[in-house]
């Protein structure tokens, strides 16, 4: 063996922090004339080096690997961390592509489980527990940065059919299972029917939320539209007068437009509003129906594509990098975190 696959064989046992040492002893030997460009890289690496998420500092190196994840070591405070501690990702055996790609699919509305569970060779409990860990993070977003809506606004509500989707049905249960595409066996608005209250300011945000079944009482508009509409703005109605006690809520003006009004006017219609549960009616067929717990979850979703149709990248990569908000909505508990009971 010669003297350079001897030393290149022993090197082999030393630690990265050894190695460096060695390599600056060796350029600094031959002249220093590389010492100043491998400090740049070392100082370049330092930045590209993700900040410590349990004390926030830059003060960390690589530390190995973590089942196929870079680990690092934070020398503040001690603790150790992979690249995706403290995201939507955190406590997942897939990595950032497969997530990327549930994410996508999400976006897209129009991809079952079981095909994204096909693209990235997981099973249908997993695909599950990873789009609502996803929908629970647009749910999060959408708290922390309510829905403003100013301006013309028009407001107005949807009906979706009550679902327990997933759920045996007991021998005792209140009704019978229903398949997917069936009908209400009441006919017009009843308790059957769940309401998805939404709002749509023009050129601007969706806003949609659920609180109740069957028609709005004027508690239930004032839950829902409490914080979401501005002072000064106007909003056109269908005709639903529940909706006037919003004047006094929140100082706003609350015109009802009657359908034939609509068609008479260019200005006075609920035609964006409208727009708005055509695309949630579209992406509801297109699942069969959602479970009615989950509902809200949803609705974060259809709000969120709807008003960034072109942003879908920038969506996908703010979900990937999103903090949790508390944790509590790992792996199986997702299917229970923040339920929606009507």
């Amino acid at each position: 063996m010669t003297t350079h696959e001897k030393i290149c064989e022993e090197s082999k046992a030393l630690s990265a922090d050894e190695q460096r040492r060695v390599l600056k002893f060796i350029e600094q030997f031959r002249g220093g004339t590389q010492t100043e460009s491998h400090s740049e890289q070392d100082k370049n690496l330092q930045n590209e080096l993700k900040p410590c998420p349990h004390c926030k500092s830059k003060n960390v190196v690589k530390d190995g690997f973590k089942r196929g994840k870079q680990r690092f070591l934070c020398h503040d405070c001690g603790r150790t961390f992979v690249t995706t501690t403290g995201t939507v990702m955190e406590n997942s055996h897939f990595g950032e592509s497969a997530w990327k790609t549930a994410v996508e699919d999400t976006l897209a509305e129009n991809v079952s489980l079981d095909k994204t569970g096909a693209k990235i060779n997981a099973s249908h409990s997993t695909s599950f527990n990873m789009r609502h860990k996803i929908l629970l993070v647009l749910n999060s977003l959408k708290t922390a940065d309510p829905v403003k809506i100013s301006g013309i606004s028009e407001l107005d509500e949807t009906y979706v059919l009550e679902c327990e989707k997933g759920r045996k049905f007991a021998e005792d249960a209140p009704r019978k299972p229903r398949k997917h595409g069936a009908k209400a066996s009441k006919p017009g608005i009843s308790d059957e029917q769940i309401c998805i209250m939404t709002g749509v300011e023009r050129g601007g945000a969706a806003y949609a939320a659920t609180v109740n079944r069957a028609h709005p009482s004027n508690d239930e508009i004032k839950e829902v539209f409490r914080g979401h509409i501005m002072p000064g703005s106007v909003a056109f109605t269908d005709g639903l007068k529940g909706y006037k006690c919003l004047e006094n809520e929140v100082d706003c003006v609350v015109e009802s437009v009657p359908a034939e009004e609509q068609k008479r006017t260019g200005t006075m219609n609920l035609n964006n509003v409208n727009g708005f549960h055509s695309h949630i009616q579209e992406a509801y067929r297109h699942y069969r129906g959602v479970a009615t717990k989950y509902l809200n979850r949803y609705n974060a979703l259809f709000e969120t594509v709807y008003k960034a149709k072109n942003s879908i990248s920038e969506l996908t990569d703010m979900i990937l990098s999103h903090l949790q908000p508390d944790g509590s909505y790992t792996g199986a508990s997702v299917q229970n975190y923040g339920l929606l009971k009507i």
